[in-house]
């Protein structure tokens, strides 16, 4: 028998191959992220999780904390107990790598609603089900993996890649901000967040979150037509909203690969307390998306120039929310080349890759190099997944290997790094 040539492993090879070798441990940590609830505003559990796995790997740098003085938007929250926590795998340099991913996740409205518990973590024909397990666990979990990796192989990087765990993502922005204010600075970065393998997204819509408060004249439900009724209010007020909606998506019916760019969806309406009486007030929030060229403060004084003129105006207060951000584009910035020249050579034929604008938001605003101008930053990964926000959200367990190679791959082509 003849015996075989031994060839030798590139450096790129060793990393792919610790990623095989490692995932099942960061499988079972986003399993263990997924059991602690981290709601918005209730996120130091987890990542006290964050931390602890970081010092386990000897990847903890520190941790950095938000407040509601400025830069920062006043959300109203206490910051003390919840941190963003930044991890390193040290370099050789100063052209710093930024990896970043949020812990906090949205609410959920009904737990009897999933097929399988929110915060149970079970994996189920290949996906892995949980609160957060998308929206955005993955997205930590992906990015230890990719570090550990780089480090058990012998990678030498001309500068730090920081790993940004952070707070805050799914409103305000702040947990980005906070660690950009802290000094992490860098040439690029990567929010591994909301995409599959062949994605990456550079720009999205800006956001209102609007809270319209209607008074209303209470009275006896047997004598309610001496009263005003304030969801009668709200209800012009949502339909004052959509039909403004509609007009300005004639005007502008694209923004890039977004059709109909504007909208208004309504979350939360809450009023009264018994069906025996006229309510005293009733409560709309609502999410207003919308592109460019209009800013925030332009959209704000649109819409409530719009609400001074609905029938109910002297009955209406409207307050913006915890989310209010411009749009954002940083088209074909050089990171989004470097990841589609990575992905096509790893993975050649299997799908077209594209970078896409998206109707959500993102801390891409946030990222910044040591000058204060916008880094070269996309998301990209954790991978494959549906459902988040609502019930059944979940991640591809096979997505999250490839993404991870694709990750590593791309931050070595950064840096020129030899394969």
């Amino acid at each position: 028998m003849v015996p075989a040539i031994a060839t030798s492993a590139t450096l790129e090879d060793r990393v792919h191959r610790e990623i095989e070798c490692q995932a099942g441990h960061f499988v079972d940590l986003l399993q263990r992220l997924i059991r602690v609830p981290s709601f918005t505003g209730s996120e130091g559990a987890c990542q006290r999780l964050v931390a602890q796995t970081l010092r386990d790997l000897d990847l903890f740098d520190r941790e950095v904390y938000a407040s509601n003085a400025p830069p920062f938007r006043n959300t109203g929250r206490d910051y003390s107990e919840r941190p963003n926590v930044v991890g390193v795998y040290a370099g050789r340099g100063d052209r710093h790598f930024i990896l970043n991913a949020h812990v906090d996740t949205t609410p959920v409205e009904d737990e009897g609603s999933w097929k399988h518990p929110p915060f149970a973590a079970v994996i189920d024909d290949g996906r892995l089900y949980g609160r957060g397990a998308v929206d955005d666990k993955a997205g930590i979990a992906l990015m230890m993996l990719v570090a550990d990796s780089l480090r058990r192989s012998g990678v030498i990087l001309p500068g730090n890649l920081y790993l940004e765990s952070v707070i805050e993502d799914e409103d305000s922005g702040n947990g980005t901000l906070a660690c950009t204010e802290a000094g992490y600075n860098c040439e690029a970065a990567m929010v591994l967040d909301g995409t599959w393998p062949f994605r990456c997204i550079d720009s999205h819509l800006g956001q209102l979150w609007l809270t319209v408060e209607v008074q209303g004249t209470p009275a006896a439900a047997c004598i309610h037509r001496r009263g005003f009724n304030p969801v009668d209010g709200v209800f012009e007020v949502i339909q004052a909203l959509r039909s403004k909606v509609e007009q300005l998506n004639r005007k502008v019916p694209q923004w890039l690969n977004i059709e109909e760019p504007y909208f208004v969806n309504v979350g939360r309406v809450q009023s009264g307390v018994w069906a025996g009486s006229v309510p005293e007030k009733a409560v709309l929030e609502v999410q207003i998306g919308y592109p460019p060229p209009s800013t925030a403060a332009e959209m704000l004084l649109e819409v409530e120039t719009l609400l001074a003129s609905v029938s109910c105006t002297g009955r209406l207060s409207t307050q913006v929310g915890a989310l209010c951000i411009d749009p954002f584009s940083n088209r074909e910035n050089r990171l989004v080349h470097t990841v589609r020249n990575t992905v096509n050579r790893l993975r050649p034929g299997e799908m077209e890759f594209l970078n896409n604008a998206v109707t959500g938001h993102c801390d891409l605003r946030n990222l910044r190099r040591p000058d204060g101008t916008l880094a070269d930053a996309i998301l990209y990964g954790p991978g494959g997944g549906g459902n988040p926000h609502i019930p059944d959200e979940f991640y591809v367990l096979s997505t999250m290997v490839p993404v991870a190679q694709n990750v590593a791959s791309t931050i070595m082509a950064w840096y020129g790094i030899e394969s």
